[in-house]
């Protein structure tokens, strides 16, 4: 019988990637935007050790009379 190793694996890094709706739909502009961050983080290429946790921007206000509206200045960067 294998004895499995006693020693834990190394801990992921969770790395939050705030990104308009629009963004997440468009399969060319993610690539683009985790290719930018990849490299930010010192690897194009790769995320190893890291998990990209993308998170949209849909931010709504909610007014006194129950309107919801957007959340101003945070459609766009």
């Amino acid at each position: 019988m294998a004895e499995l190793n006693p020693q834990p694996l190394p801990p992921r890094a969770t790395v939050r990637v705030f990104v308009p709706t629009k963004v997440t739909y468009d399969l060319e502009s993610m690539q683009k935007v985790t290719r930018s961050v990849l490299e930010r983080l010192g690897c194009g290429q790769c995320h190893s050790g890291r998990i990209l946790d993308f998170q949209t921007l849909d931010n709504f206000v909610v007014g006194e009379n129950l309107d919801v509206r957007e959340f101003p200045g945070m459609r766009e960067f």
